[in-house]
């Protein structure tokens, strides 16, 4: 037994010195960095007000990690040196991860920390880009040009004339104005874009079915002082809707579905209904949705449903939207009907 344990400790040994000796033998591993590495796109269009993130745009294709990033030569149009995109401001990011379980404003906002960064900022190891949420004061709209130097042990490449194109900053989506010239979008008609909601079995006095376009949907800031959403309803005489006349909605269960994070989550906080019924407010956070900033599409959505007795006949309907609002403050959000809607039972 002992000659079997010895022979195979042997052996053991012997092949543990082949391996080394084999290894020693083999030529050192090469960095590579791939001539067909590059971006995607050449153009970052940016909105102030708001963080611009920008992800994934880089594909290395199998170039030898860890690669760096580094930004040279940030021009402004005229092509003088655009300091301003270097300054530092003051960001949020987050600590913790953002659940969709938190039941405050408060906790949410626990979770997330103040640094400053760069406002034109690059991500070292990645080459993503974020322009941070910043005004218009010191840094102006149009197209800037930028180099990215991307470089590993086994070479570089300088991409050249990079574009940041800032515009204005669009407060709220959908938003029905352009961001460079800011007067509102017009449709091929020549109409003006509006706004609308999803009707589903709306009808009129006339039990006529309201279409979508029959609704216009406003935001209106109406202060700065905190953080909240008020959504009201104007008949076409601009009278207004009551809330009580949504009487299948479920208040106390609101909730939107975060595509970031996978999850149904709470509308919002601490709702309060006016003494007469005809406004409805919650608490948020600004950028609201939480992530809409980070997100991937990430909006809010809501759906005022209610019933009524038509001929005998029970029917459901309700006026949905989905949206996000970027521009900390007090908003309202305002339904205008063309046309008066029923409620009422036949």
């Amino acid at each position: 037994m002992k000659r079997q344990v010895y022979t195979l400790f042997i052996a053991t040994a012997l092949a543990t010195m082949a391996t080394g000796c084999y290894k020693q033998l083999l030529p050192d591993e090469k960095e590579h960095f791939s001539n067909n590495a590059n971006f995607d796109g050449d153009t970052y269009q940016a909105n102030f007000g708001r963080t611009n993130v920008f992800y994934g745009k880089f594909n290395a294709d199998n170039s030898t990690q860890p690669l760096t990033f580094e930004m040279k030569n940030i021009a402004r149009p005229d092509g003088t040196p655009a300091t301003e995109l270097l300054e530092e401001v003051n960001t949020w990011q987050w600590k913790e991860y953002y659940s969709g379980t938190e039941k405050t404003v408060a906790e949410i906002e626990a979770k997330r920390f103040q640094v400053k960064r760069p406002v034109l900022d690059m991500r070292s190891t990645s080459g993503d880009l974020v322009f941070w949420a910043t005004d218009s004061s010191k840094i102006k709209q149009g197209v800037y040009t930028f180099d990215i130097l991307v470089k590993n042990k086994g070479g570089q490449k300088t991409f050249q004339k990079r574009k940041l194109d800032l515009r204005r900053p669009r407060p709220y989506e959908p938003y029905e104005f352009d961001d460079i010239t800011g007067l509102q979008k017009k449709e091929s008609n020549g109409n003006l874009v509006y706004n609308h909601p999803t009707l589903i079995g709306v009808q009129d006095m006339q039990n006529n079915t309201i279409n979508n376009d029959q609704v216009n949907v406003y935001f209106v800031k109406t202060g700065t002082a905190k953080n909240t959403l008020t959504f009201k309803f104007f008949d076409k005489d601009s009278l207004p809707i009551k809330m009580s006349n949504f009487n299948v909605t479920q208040w106390d269960s609101l909730r939107y579905y975060s595509n970031t994070i996978g999850t149904n989550v709470f509308f919002g906080f601490n709702r309060k209904f006016s003494q007469d019924s005809v406004t409805v407010t919650w608490d948020v956070t600004s950028p609201y949705p939480v992530l809409a900033d980070v997100g991937i599409n990430e909006k809010a959505s809501i759906f005022f449903s209610y019933e009524r007795v038509s001929y005998g006949t029970r029917r459901q309907a309700g006026i949905g939207y989905g949206f996000a609002v970027f521009e900390p403050g007090s908003w309202d959000v305002i339904f205008k009907f063309k046309v008066n809607p029923k409620f009422t039972n036949d």
